[in-house]
């Protein structure tokens, strides 16, 4: 090393030697002081480990009586913040727009069952069917099949007539009351009730007797028997057809016009 010092210096002062004594001298003194520096100061190369501190750095001291120290709890108080949200009403759903059979509506009804003046009486019950679809609005049908039951409002005191109502519709499970007018479109039927027919013989036969004996009486022969017969016999089918009786009949299939006095909503 000191070789290498003393060769740059030899070159140094070999570049200077042109230049004027003072300024050799001030060249040479800054060599040379360069030299001396960079002789003193030598690196070091030590190995060290990564877990060991380098030699000469500076150790925490260390302390055998340690103030003990105290961890004081802090209180904390929690707050609770209860949020109240208030939600604003919503606009109700529409409701769907009702399915509804309006008033005025008619309904052709055909009568499943006879109905008489004289063996019904008012109150009694009995099924038409309706015999083509009624549309209302909004998709209401009363589909044709569908039972009406009527009813017996009234019998006429002569048995001459009736007047018939409406109760309710049935169809698909479910039962609707109704309220309207029920007019029976076919003609009611005048029918004999039926009688022991013994009955209008015995009063024929007592009619003749009871007259033969009559023109017995008055006549003392037999033309007057024979006419008082004759007359008692007369008198006799007289009473008997006095005493027949006839009701009025709605037949089995009768056509029944029923028109709404109320709407009705299914």
């Amino acid at each position: 090393m000191k070789n290498i010092l003393v060769a740059l210096v030899a070159i140094t002062l070999s570049a200077c030697s042109g230049r004027d004594s003072g300024q050799k001298d001030s060249a040479l003194a800054r060599d040379l002081a360069l030299a001396n520096q960079s002789q003193a100061v030598q690196p070091q190369f030590q190995d060290t480990s990564a877990s060991q501190p380098a030699t000469g750095a500076s150790r925490p001291n260390r302390i055998d009586n340690a103030p003990r120290t105290r961890t004081v709890p802090r209180t904390t108080t929690a707050t609770t913040t209860t949020t109240t949200t208030t939600t604003a009403p919503t606009t109700a759903a529409r409701s769907a727009p009702a399915r509804e059979i309006a008033a005025g509506a008619s309904f052709a009804l055909m009568s499943q069952q006879r109905i008489c003046t004289s063996t019904n009486r008012a109150g009694d019950r009995f099924v038409a069917t309706v015999t083509s679809p009624v549309v209302g609005s909004n998709g209401a049908v009363v589909p044709a099949g569908s039972s009406v039951v009527l009813e017996v409002a009234s019998v006429s005191p002569d048995g001459s007539s009736l007047a018939l109502s409406v109760h309710s519709v049935e169809f698909n499970g479910m039962n609707y009351p109704l309220n309207g007018d029920v007019t029976a479109q076919s003609d009611l039927e005048r029918t004999k009730i039926s009688t022991d027919a013994n009955s209008d013989k015995k009063k024929v036969i007592g009619g003749a007797i009871v007259g033969a004996i009559i023109g017995q009486m008055i006549g003392h022969n037999t033309k007057g028997t024979v006419i008082g017969a004759a007359t008692g016999a007369a008198t006799g089918a007289v009473v008997a057809k006095a005493g027949e009786k006839y009701e009025s009949c709605l037949p089995m299939g009768a056509t029944i016009r029923l028109t709404l006095n109320q709407p009705v909503v299914l």
